[in-house]
């Protein structure tokens, strides 16, 4: 009798445990073929590109231990799916769900030629804790506004019985394919392969070092998170986001694990709401498309947006003369990662203090952020500008400088990345330009020298977006 074979196609779920489009397909066939395809004409940031190449080898390795390889291709996915399922033994196919516009238009596509080839299809939820069209409010929409999602989608998950899968029966097929490339030979690392290496310098990638670094931040950090996440100058945050976003580990094994602990429940649900800001994000993309390009709130296409390449490319080299928002993006350069309240000052800064389009941060952050989400991304920047569908109110401007006293109060996370800082005193970490020239002299620091100036004045500026924001208002 011949073998029934199945396809799993990796996409964003690059891990062979709690996978449930490949543990469902291992129920219907008697070997799999994983495969994975790069997809040129889809927009990744170098970062990003970066850890991909790392998460790629770690899952080859991986299929290594059970006698089996991950199929690699490049091009168009429908073309390349079409060659493979010439292929008269194949009976299945199978992949986890993505949720941007491109991802759902192409998935509908090769699952309708799938079904006109009589290649059984099967599609999962294997991203999030619940799909989009999944929580609705009393009158049959979806939500709007985080906190009642959230109260929805928590009640939800409470009631469902929720399983992980393990990888201990995959039967797992090896098979002579054509076109079939190495991992290196998508040059995934070039052309900035300097910078990449310092990033990845920083990070343990894979499947296995997400369930660790999980159950270390359970076990070590997530006792203090309500108040530590807030704090960049300490080390309560998971560092978690660039493993989900790959799929090398689950929001459901996240929540699961999470609520199993014996953690406090004021610290746990502060984190798990964390997660669930992941699946809101995705419940906007997914009714508003074209989020990642234009306001969710219309009136913001009037917003009188400055273009200013001097005072952007200034904010992206951390220059700008403002302490905690040159120490968030020089993390940023440095780690392919920054702290979720620097994520805000910097954010705030851009698109009130300089009056630069959320966009310009956005693209940034996308090139620059090894968790770099589409969803999550375009919906939190959408937030700091004021013009997303629960977003934070235009008028709420952050003063980066309270906000560094209050979260970094002896300026230890600016002095980490801005270190010419360090010899002055922590009342003027954040504000080294109310030094007088006798106290500059007095700690061998001068202000233009061994640090910028403002590149702009923080009251005037708040106004200046204040009153932009009454216009578009009116």
């Amino acid at each position: 009798m011949t073998d029934r074979i199945g396809i799993h196609w990796f996409r964003l779920d690059l891990r062979l445990n709690d996978n449930p489009a490949l543990y469902e397909l291992s129920k219907e066939v008697d070997k799999i073929i994983p495969i994975y395809i790069y997809e040129e004409n889809i927009e990744i940031g170098h970062a990003s590109k970066c850890w991909l190449e790392k998460s790629l080898e770690n899952l080859d390795n991986e299929l290594s231990k059970l006698d089996s390889k991950l199929y690699v291709f490049k091009g168009n996915p429908k073309k390349i799916i079409d060659i493979i399922v010439e292929d008269k033994n194949i009976s299945h196919f199978s992949w986890n769900r993505l949720y941007d516009k491109h991802s759902i238009l192409r998935d509908k596509e090769i699952k309708s030629s799938l079904n006109k080839k009589s290649i059984v299809c099967n599609t999962f939820n294997g991203y999030l804790l619940s799909e989009p069209w999944e929580i609705k409010n009393k009158s049959g929409n979806f939500f709007k506004v985080f906190t009642p999602f959230w109260k929805a989608n928590f009640e939800i998950l409470l009631n469902k019985k929720l399983s992980l899968s393990s990888s201990s029966k995959y039967n797992f097929y090896k098979k002579n394919i054509n076109s079939v490339l190495k991992i290196d030979e998508l040059k995934l690392n070039i052309p900035k392969k300097e910078w990449m290496n310092k990033i990845l310098s920083y990070w343990d990638i894979g499947e296995n070092a997400a369930k660790l670094k999980l159950k270390k931040f359970i076990n070590n950090k997530l006792y203090n998170y309500n108040i530590g996440r807030d704090r960049p100058d300490s080390d309560f945050t998971s560092k978690i986001s660039p493993h989900l976003h790959f799929g090398e580990i689950s929001p459901l094994r996240i929540f699961t694990e999470v609520m199993k602990s014996n953690i406090d429940e004021k610290n746990k649900t502060k984190y798990l709401s964390e997660i669930g800001w992941r699946d809101f994000s995705y419940n906007l993309l997914f009714n508003y498309p074209e989020m990642t390009d234009l306001p969710i709130q219309s009136k913001f296409e009037k917003f009188p947006w400055q273009r200013d390449k001097k005072n952007l490319i200034t904010w992206k080299e951390g220059k700008t003369g403002i302490p905690i928002v040159d120490a968030g993006m020089k993390e940023l350069y440095e780690m392919g990662w920054m702290h979720n309240r620097v994520r805000m000052i910097v954010g705030s800064f851009l698109t009130k203090n300089l009056l630069l389009h959320w966009k310009e941060g956005e693209r940034w952050f996308f090139d620059t952020l090894v968790d770099a989400d589409i969803g999550s991304n375009s919906a939190g920047w959408q937030w700091i500008a004021g013009s997303g569908a629960d977003a934070s109110p235009y008028f709420r401007i952050f003063n980066p400088i309270l906000q560094g006293k209050k979260f970094d109060p002896k300026g230890e996370y600016v002095k980490q990345f801005i270190p010419s800082l360090d010899k002055i005193p922590e009342k003027f970490i954040h504000s080294p330009w109310e030094m007088t020239v006798e106290e500059q002299k007095k700690y061998n620091f001068i202000l233009g020298r061994d640090y910028p100036k403002p590149i702009v004045d923080l009251s005037y500026t708040r106004k200046r977006a204040l009153e932009a924001f009454k216009k578009i208002s009116e």
